[in-house]
């Protein structure tokens, strides 16, 4: 009596697993992260990361109000707490500087809120750091209009200087890449779902043909176009339209 009931149990269990569609994979199944540096061929900064900077700017709690120094020294005020924006009062027509320590080694993007000049010292060698990556920011509704990424070690003291700005004060939002990367997943039929097997974790633009929405059990270009999560099963086709496991 009881291997029965276990049996009908299982039965049961499958049938629920079957009907609310494939599960979400764990994490651990992705493949590794790898470098934490700005991955090669990036051109241009994702939504998902300027979104999150754009937040930061546009909301009055997270702002934070720093004198500038006037000279590139790292006795200046720092700008490390995370998910900050950072409102720097320069010297009258002047740069100002300030330091960042980051806690990691990796990507580090400075958003700003005019396109002025900025450079990266590291404070330790007195060595300028070369941007990985600076283009304009365009997002609707941020006052965010310049971004610039540099490779950071952790631990490192640096001097971020800025400016000459306009009206002698410029907003500034550091953001570590890692913390707002996203898994993208190649759409090889265009039909805005992508499969399991091939996808990258980043915080750049993501490459043509990929999407954020997985589970595609047929993406074959032309003829996997119709068979994904979101299509309706049809009966009798032979076909699991709607990649939940099972054909009615």
């Amino acid at each position: 009596m009881m291997k029965t009931k276990r049996t009908a149990l299982s039965a049961l269990l499958s049938f629920g697993l079957v009907a609310c569609g494939p599960m979400e994979e764990p994490e651990s199944t992705f493949e590794a992260q790898g470098s934490q540096e700005l991955e090669a061929g990036c051109t241009s900064m994702g939504t998902g990361i300027t979104t999150h900077a754009c937040a930061h700017a546009g909301n009055p709690t997270d702002h934070v109000s720093i004198t500038a120094n006037a000279t590139r020294t790292t006795s200046a005020p720092g700008i490390s707490t995370k998910h900050k924006a950072y409102d720097l009062a320069l010297p009258s027509g002047a740069e100002g500087s300030v330091t960042y320590v980051p806690a990691t080694t990796g990507s580090y993007a400075f958003y700003r809120t005019q396109n002025v000049p900025i450079t990266v010292v590291n404070g330790s060698t007195s060595a300028t750091v070369a941007s990985a990556l600076t283009h304009a920011v365009s997002a609707s509704g941020c006052s965010l209009v310049s971004v610039s990424v540099y490779d950071l070690t952790a631990g490192t003291t640096y001097i971020v200087a800025t400016g000459p700005a306009t009206g002698n004060a410029i907003t500034v939002v550091p953001e570590f890449l890692n913390d707002t990367r996203t898994r993208y997943y190649q759409d090889a039929d265009g039909d805005g779902y992508g499969n399991n097997t091939t996808s990258v974790l980043t915080a750049c633009t993501p490459p043509s043909g990929y999407t954020t929405q997985r589970f595609d059990c047929n993406d074959t270009p032309g003829s996997g176009a119709g068979i994904n999560p979101g299509a309706t099963e049809i009966c009798g086709n032979g076909i699991d339209d709607n990649c939940d496991g099972s054909q009615c």
